[in-house]
């Protein structure tokens, strides 16, 4: 064997080997993450449906467009979180404090200055909106508790850059949507205030945070840093890495949840909680790329620092075909029992069931091309995410309002579909011309091939045994279907060895081993 062909053989065996240990560390983070993430979402989608069946959709309606309007200014704020996911995994313990106790006090002045901005604008937003003192008081409370709800977020992108899986999703994942919960059943069945609510989930916000953060000092050895030498270009760094994401995070957010102030103008309150409980429940079809991205963050930022392109795009394509099938098993019974779904929120959920289908479109929309805008921001593109999103929103922002003037919640919807659709599919082609980084490949056909069997059999069961039977019946039946077809395309090396790995490392937990 020459020295050249030993050569390539060498580099060839490091690709694998790191594309390996990245994936396995990301399954890791999304093996632990998927029960813990199914809780969350579950305990998230009881807490809803006990405000809408015990107070209404109205009152509910009110309360999720509050909500949203002040987590819409949380998200622009958490702009200034994403450097610790970026810096954290590589840097030192001192950097480390320095960087974690730096970003906590960006975030909560920044966070205090806009949420006395909301609550002075109250009155303002509220005439605007045309509706009544009771929303005034819900936005207000929410604007009061703007910097505990970015406080917990902060902490747990402290947990998620250190990898610390377990913590992550016991904080994010049970203790605060359990505590959520209390609170909205205390608030819905045993107050019967809406207000109490809204009080209530920003006090376990804070709290949990506070627990989360308790944690990292014990147990991490964390310290507040201000001073030091080095400090101050560490802090410059950081705010030049994270400002274009904060600017960016206008654009995303107006994109994400600039829908309910639209919706505050131009609908209603139960339209609101219709749109809310829309997005919670396609959200759930999300699932494989949430859990995915618990920790792909890191590991693509070390493997991007550490110069391993062909390890980080063999990573892109493996995570993102994996994303897709859950993604689309997810999806099917979800718009095949579109209104049994809806009905666990009322008769007035119900009537607006076909716009579900929408919803989980989008939501495929999003996930198809896996971890785009993730990749963007760990290969040090975030001027060009703040590019691409601005122009996204300016399109948007132009169809938006004469889709929902003309077309009413539908039009709102649509424009949902839309956003997400143009938001990934440009992401994508972004990121390919920058770093010749992108997802797809003829196994990305598969899971749609699969699903095939799996829509007529739920079909069948639908027809057979209308309801929750029927709906049990066809999803465990379509299922298997989809797998077995999967299985039948067949399976590559890497998923193969990914799959062995995950059974070693978790079999035990397996029903029957």
């Amino acid at each position: 064997m020459s020295a050249d062909e030993s050569s390539d053989e060498e580099a060839v065996d490091d690709v694998t080997r790191r594309l390996d240990d990245a994936l396995e560390r990301v399954a890791h983070g999304a093996a632990v993450s998927v029960p813990s993430i199914l809780l969350q979402r579950g305990l998230t989608v009881v807490f809803t449906a006990a405000l809408t069946n015990g107070l209404g959709a109205a009152p509910y309606g009110l309360f999720a467009l509050a909500r949203r309007i002040q987590r819409f200014l949380a998200r622009i704020v958490l702009g200034f979180r994403n450097g610790l996911s970026r810096f954290l995994p590589t840097a030192e313990q001192e950097e480390r404090d320095a960087l974690a106790t730096f970003a906590s006090l960006l975030l909560l002045g920044v966070a205090t200055v806009f949420g006395v901005g909301l609550f002075l604008a109250a009155p303002r937003i509220t005439s605007m909106a045309d509706q009544t003192a009771q929303f005034e008081l819900l936005v207000r409370v929410f604007a009061l508790g703007m910097p505990a709800s970015v406080w917990l977020f902060t902490v747990t992108e402290v947990l998620r850059g250190i990898e610390a899986v377990a913590p992550l999703n016991l904080t994010m994942r049970l203790v605060y949507p359990a505590a959520q919960l209390v609170v909205g059943v205390v608030g819905a069945f045993v107050v019967g205030d809406i207000a109490f609510v809204a009080g209530g989930v920003l006090a376990v916000m804070g709290l949990t945070g506070v627990a989360a953060a308790v944690w990292i000092v014990r147990a991490r050895g964390f310290r507040p840093r201000l001073r030091g030498p080095g400090l101050p270009a560490l802090r410059r760094r950081y705010l030049e890495y994270t400002v274009p994401l904060f600017l960016g995070g206008i654009a995303t957010t107006t994109q994400r949840l600039g829908f309910y102030p639209l919706i505050a103008v131009f609908l209603s309150g139960v339209a609101g909680g219709v749109f809310a409980v829309g997005v919670l429940v396609s959200q759930l079809v999300r699932l494989p790329l949430m859990a995915i991205n618990q920790f792909i963050p890191p590991v693509a930022a070390a493997l991007n620092e550490e110069g391993h392109d062909d390890a980080l795009s063999r990573l892109y394509h493996v995570t993102s075909r994996l994303v897709l099938v859950g993604v689309v098993a997810a999806a099917v019974p979800v718009v095949v029992y579109r209104e049994t779904v809806m009905a666990a929120f009322g008769p007035t959920f119900t009537e607006y069931a076909p716009l579900l289908t929408l919803f989980v479109l989008a939501q495929i929309a999003a996930c198809a091309a896996g971890s785009v805008g993730i990749l963007l921001r760990m290969t040090d593109h975030q001027q060009a995410l703040l590019v691409t999103n601005v122009a996204i929103t300016t399109v948007l922002a132009i169809v938006a309002i004469p889709l929902t003037v003309e077309f009413g919640l539908a039009g709102v919807v649509w424009t949902y579909l839309l956003m997400l659709t143009l938001n990934n599919g440009i992401e994508v082609a972004v990121l390919y011309h920058l770093e010749g980084l992108q997802p797809f490949t003829k196994r990305h056909s598969y899971p749609l091939v699969a699903a095939l069997p799996f829509g007529a059999i739920a079909l069948v069961a639908r027809t057979l045994a209308p309801g929750v039977v029927g709906a049990l019946t066809g999803t465990v039946v379509g299922l298997a279907a989809f797998a077995a077809t999967l299985k039948l395309l067949g399976f590559t090396p890497v998923e193969r060895r990914l799959a062995s790995t995950l059974v070693n490392r978790y079999g035990e937990l397996l029903p029957g081993r």
